[in-house]
This record gives structure tokens, C-alpha cells and sequence, in this order.
């Protein structure tokens, strides 16, 4: 290495270690600002989460002080007459149900039970000690948690004129105070229980992806990068009206412009950093390089003295170091001029005993077919000596590499021998699996329903097309009684093995449930909780269930995560279902879902599918797309015939001719079915 650059080095070491200092000290600096700030986050919202529960807790007194002004409301409670309290507070508008100011009302006493107006607690309402407090005049205000799904703010009040100490409580969602806290900071707000459960959010979608770097029941600040975007997380623990710990309260706030601003400034700071510090040494180098540049030149004077080359001249001459090397290379230069007279006689004496041994030498590599590069030597004849040790030091190295050459292809060959095995045996097995692969295809086929239901008062066509031997699409239909037409199609996350074992769970599960549970939402919620109280593997599956009436054509359904299907009236109208917002099954225990209806007119059909019709692609990287779909709908319920086997058979074959040779990308799945009345 020369001296220059280890000169270079050492400079660039001595800066990059500064550097790293101020930075080290930088970033201490920022961290305790961090932890500066992180603690007084975590104040500012300890005190909006108060306010937000002051809020709710003003809301709930005023709801109570209608309810002790209503008419006979106190005569009811004092009768212990829940039909009376009811209807008292209907006339007062404080009614508790969906969509009422109201979610539960509540008259406890310590002799009687409580009696409860609204959705009915899976615990104790009040504590024992907080009862006995409430009953002594005590305002008891504040967070409960009544069950995994069920989290109010409560607020009590002491009824007066009662013969024996009454206790009114009112309630409301805590999404409430979940809503005024995620307004106050601008964030999406996250309740979750002492076990780390999901209690209630104002984004289940955003809190999905950010549980898994959660730490619960514990104060937490810090930023999480998800989807692209930058949040700011702080969390906080949380005390019921008791003052116990009720869990932990998660905020996440986007503030992605400013860590990007943030980290622009960083990378601009760190590049200019880095640009003076290679100038700074680039421009040590060009010095050091002039300086030294009459110090290289008397080394290469050296060096080619050296190497027997007499015929260099160093020109530099002066009083310093260098000039002093330059007089010491002179002296050296007379030398080696002598000694390469002496050592031109001995060359062309050794050039006469190569021509002989290059000869010999060229003939045993021919004859083993390995041809060597010997090399040639131009001496003369003037000397006859021979050098017998030359010659066999010469002969030794040809027939070890001979030697290496042999050995080396004898293990290529035996390598290539192994690896044309191993190939053989990879083949048989890939073979095997092929074969498994394809019966397995055809036994997921084979338990799908192929026969149109025996009954004139509907017509149904199914079709599917997995993207792979097998798939995870699947659909479905029978006979709930002699009146209901259960059907499903549905769409199991991942392809391939998993999906379709997952596809077959599903399905068996969901016909055996059908049978003995009618209503759609229990249906579905029965299923859900089965499928995700052991989903290791964390799969779901999105599918849309509906049970026809075919009597009256009255069409009940739940839509859980799936693509809504097209409603396709008799005089050509095209519309889709609307959506009941239920997620896909399997995800979380415990979810309710919500159904919708629809009344089917005689010659209506609905046309269902899966996101491998609308997800198709063609060569050109362009996606098929609802607005197509439904183009084509149209087109084909304005035709002469579109029964339900047309009706699937033109929508495929439109599909197939966007994808114009395009490889498959996803399942495609389609079932289509006519109502044609009682």
C-alpha cells in the first residue's frame, strides 16, 4: 500500500471517528428529547382522556335529569314496575336501544334485582363496593368493563323518594368517548382489556396491522411504519369507576409528511457530511501525491534496477532526502550493470538446455492429450553443459500438473454423475406429487354439488375454474326445508394445499350448521366462532350466504368480507346487493354480523363471484374490473335468453376473451341463480 494512502486512511479514520462522536452525541441528545416528550404525550393524554370521559359523564347527568323530571318515571321505579319504566322513558326519548342516546338504564338497590332496560350485561353492572357506595348518595362515574365485547361509561345518581335507597344508572358505548378522543388528537383511538383483547376502536382496519407491535399493559411511545405511512403510537393504562386498572387506552396518530420532512433533512445532512469529508480527503491525497511524486520515481528506479534494467536515469538531484536516494541509486546502477553482463553468458547457456527439454516435454503431453504451454527460450549453442537438476525440476512440475489435470476431471465426472441421481430421484418425486395433485383436484371437485336443485321454483348454474390443481373458491346449495334454499359461495385466503383443506373445513362446517340453525347472522357467527378458535395458521375466508324463501321469494343474507352480488331484475334492471359490513370469517371470535334482505320478483336473478373474475388480467397488465362486469351483465339480461347457464357462460366467456391468453391469476368462481316464483 503506498504511503499516501495509508496517510489517506489514517486522516479519513480520524475524521470518520469524529464524526461518529458528534453523531453519538446527537443522538443521545435526541433521545432524551424524545423521552421528553414522550412523557409529557403521555400527560397531555391522560388529561383528554379525562375530559373525554367528563364529556360522556355531563352527557349521561343530563339524560338523568330528564329521566327523574319524566312523568311517573320515579312512580315506576317506586312500584318496581319495569313496563311502567319503560314506558316512561320512551316518552321521554331516552328509550335505550341501537341508534338511541341511550345504551342501557339501569335501577339497582341493594335487596332487589336490578332491573336492566337495553342490551342485557354478561356481569355485575356495579361492584359490590361501588354499589354500596352508589346507594349512599356516591356519583359513580366512569369506565366498566362488562365483558369481552361490551365496555360502557357509566354514570349514577341515588333516586330520591324512594321507600328503600334506589340507585339509576345509565350507560353508553365507550366508542363514544373513543370517538371525542380520537377528534381531540387528531388519531385513531384503541380501548383493549387487561388481556390485550380488542375492546373497541375507531379503526379496526389500521389497529389490525399495528397489534402485533403493541406492548400491553404498559406505557408505550415511539413510531411504527405501516403500509407506507408513518404513526405515532403512545399508549396508557386506564381504571374503571372503581379505580381498578380496566385496561389500555392505544392512540395512533399519522404523521407521515413530517417523518418524511424529517428524515429528508437527515439524509441531506448526512450526505453533505459525507461530501465534505471527501473532499477533504480527496484533496489531501492530490497533495500528498504531488509531494511524494520524486520519492516514487527513485523507487521505480529501484525496482527496474532491481529487475536487471541498467538503462534508467533518475533526473532528480537535490540536497534532500530524495537527492541523497538518487546518489545511492547511481552507485547501485554501476553494479547492476556488471552483474547483467555476467548474467546474459549464464542466459544463453540456460536457453540451449531448454530447447532440448521443451522437446521431450511436448511429447509426453501429447501423448495424454493434455497440451501444455511450454515456454520458449531463444539462447544460442556456444555452450554445451547440461543442467540435469534444471531438467528434472522441469519434468517433476509437467507431470504434477498432468497429475492435477487427471484428478480434476475424474471429480467433475463423479460430480456430474451424483447430480444426474439426485436429478433422477427429485424427478420421480416431483412426478408423484404431480399425480397426488391432480387426484386431489379432482376429489375437491367431486364434493361440490353439480345437479341444479329438483325444484321448479328456482334455476341455478355453478361453474369454477381454479387457478391450480386445486383451489380455495368453493360454493354451495341445499335444502334447508321444503321452503328455504340455503347457498353460499365463498373465497379462502392463499392457494393451493392449505386453501383447499381450509375450503373443505369450511364448507362441511357450514352445511352441518345450516341444518340446525336458520337465521343467517347465528349461522354465520356459529361458523366464525368454530373456524377461528383454532386458526393457528391465521386463514380466513370471505363468502356471501343467502337463504331463499321460495315461497314469497323473500332473500335473507350476510355478506362476510366477499364481492356483493348483482342483483339482475326481470325487466333488465343491474344492481349490487348492498353490503351488510360484516368482516371475513375466521379472523376474531366473538364478531356479530348483521344481515340484509331483499325481495326477489319472479324471472330476478342474482349473479354471485369471486375476485377471480374481476382480478383477471390481460397481457398488458390491465385489470377486467366491476364496471365491465357489470357492462356485460347488462348486455346480456337486454338479450332474447339469459337464463342462469347463458348468463355464466357469456360472463366467462367475456372474461377468457379480455385475458387473451393471459395465465390465470386467481380462482374464478361464478354461481347465478333465477327465482321463478312460488
Amino acid at each position: 500500500m503506498l504511503l499516501r494512502t495509508r496517510i489517506t486512511l489514517m486522516a479519513a479514520a480520524g475524521l470518520l471517528l469524529t464524526a461518529l462522536g458528534l453523531g453519538s452525541a446527537g443522538l443521545l441528545r435526541e433521545q432524551l428529547l424524545l423521552q421528553r416528550l414522550a412523557v409529557t404525550t403521555q400527560a397531555a393524554q391522560t388529561a383528554l382522556w379525562a375530559e373525554a370521559l367528563a364529556a360522556e359523564d355531563q352527557t349521561l347527568d343530563q339524560y338523568a335529569d330528564r329521566l327523574v323530571l319524566a312523568p311517573h318515571f320515579l312512580q315506576a321505579v317506586r312500584r318496581a314496575d319495569p313496563a311502567a319504566i319503560s314506558q316512561a322513558m320512551a316518552q321521554a326519548g331516552l328509550k335505550p336501544g341501537p341508534g338511541q342516546p341511550l345504551d342501557l338504564v339501569a335501577v339497582l338497590s341493594l335487596g332487589r334485582s336490578p332491573m336492566v332496560q337495553g342490551a342485557v350485561p354478561q356481569r355485575a353492572l356495579l361492584d359490590a363496593d361501588s354499589l354500596e357506595r352508589a346507594v349512599a348518595g356516591d356519583v359513580m362515574d366512569g369506565l366498566r368493563v362488562l365483558g369481552a365485547d361490551q365496555v360502557l361509561v357509566i354514570s349514577t345518581r341515588r333516586l330520591p323518594d324512594q321507600s328503600e335507597p334506589a340507585v339509576l344508572a345509565l350507560a353508553r358505548d365507550a366508542h363514544h368517548a373513543l370517538q371525542h378522543m380520537a377528534q381531540r388528537t387528531a388519531s385513531v383511538a384503541t380501548l383493549l382489556d387487561l388481556r390485550g383483547n380488542l375492546l373497541a376502536t375507531t379503526d379496526a382496519e389500521l389497529w389490525r396491522a399495528a397489534a402485533r407491535h403493541v406492548v400491553q399493559r404498559a406505557a408505550q411511545h415511539g413510531e411504527l411504519e405501516l403500509d407506507g405511512k408513518t404513526y405515532t403510537l403512545s399508549s396508557m393504562p386506564v381504571n374503571d369507576l372503581a379505580g381498578h386498572a380496566a385496561g389500555t387506552l392505544i392512540t395512533l396518530a399519522d404523521h407521515t409528511q413530517d417523518a418524511a420532512a424529517s428524515r429528508f433533512l437527515g439524509r441531506l445532512a448526512l450526505g453533505a457530511i459525507a461530501a465534505l469529508l471527501l473532499a477533504v480527503l480527496l484533496g489531501l491525497n492530490f497533495y500528498l501525491r504531488r509531494s511524494l511524486r520524486p520519492l516514487e520515481r527513485s523507487i521505480d528506479v529501484l525496482q527496474a534496477l532491481a529487475q536487471g534494467d541498467a538503462s534508467v536515469r533518475l533526473s532528480y538531484a537535490g540536497n534532500d532526502e530524495i537527492g541523497r536516494i538518487a546518489r545511492a541509486v547511481a552507485a547501485f546502477r554501476r553494479n547492476a550493470q556488471e552483474l547483467a553482463a555476467a548474467r546474459a553468458l549464464r542466459e544463453r547457456v540456460r536457453r540451449r538446455q531448454e530447447r532440448l527439454l521443451r522437446t521431450k516435454l511436448q511429447s509426453l503431453a501429447e501423448a495424454t492429450h493434455q497440451p501444455l504451454a511450454l515456454q520458449a527460450g531463444d539462447g544460442d549453442e556456444d555452450s554445451d553443459e547440461d543442467s540435469d537438476e534444471e531438467q528434472l525440476r522441469q519434468l517433476a512440475g509437467v507431470m504434477n500438473e498432468l497429475s492435477g489435470r487427471l484428478i480434476d476431471q475424474h471429480q467433475r465426472l463423479t460430480g456430474m454423475v451424483q447430480e444426474l441421481r439426485e436429478a433422477l430421484v427429485t424427478k420421480n418425486r416431483l412426478a408423484g406429487l404431480e399425480q397426488e395433485l391432480q387426484i386431489a383436484a379432482q376429489v375437491q371437485l367431486s364434493i361440490l354439488p353439480r345437479q341444479q336443485p329438483q325444484d321448479a321454483r328456482v334455476q341455478l348454474h355453478c361453474h369454477i375454474t381454479p387457478a391450480r390443481e386445486v383451489g380455495g373458491d368453493f360454493y354451495d346449495y341445499f335444502f334447508i326445508d321444503d321452503a328455504h334454499l340455503g347457498f353460499v359461495i365463498a373465497d379462502v385466503s392463499g392457494k393451493g394445499v392449505p386453501a383447499a383443506l381450509f375450503m373443505t373445513i369450511t364448507r362441511t362446517l357450514l352445511k352441518a350448521t345450516a341444518q340446525f340453525i336458520a337465521e343467517p347472522t347465528k349461522c354465520l357467527g356459529q361458523l366464525n366462532d368454530l373456524l377461528a378458535a383454532e386458526n393457528e395458521q391465521m386463514m380466513f375466508v370471505t363468502l356471501f350466504y343467502g337463504v331463499l324463501n321460495l315461497e314469497s321469494g323473500q332473500l335473507r343474507y350476510v355478506n362476510a368480507g366477499h364481492n356483493p352480488p348483482y342483483l339482475l331484475r326481470a325487466d333488465g334492471g343491474v344492481a349490487l346487493l348492498p353490503r351488510t359490513g360484516g368482516m371475513a370469517v375466521a379472523v376474531s371470535e366473538g364478531f356479530p354480523y348483521r344481515a340484509g334482505s331483499v325481495e326477489l320478483g319472479i324471472g330476478d336473478q342474482l349473479f354471485l363471484y369471486t375476485d377471480g373474475v374481476t382480478e383477471a388480467f390481460d397481457p398488458d397488465g390491465r385489470e377486467y374490473g366491476e364496471p365491465r362486469l357489470e357492462q356485460v351483465l347488462c348486455t346480456l339480461m337486454a338479450g332474447p335468453e339469459h337464463a342462469p347457464a347463458q348468463l355464466a357462460a357469456g360472463v366467462l366467456a367475456d372474461v377468457h376473451a379480455f385475458e387473451r391468453g393471459a395465465p390465470q391469476a386467481d380462482d374464478i368462481t361464478c354461481v347465478a341463480l333465477r327465482y321463478m316464483g312460488s
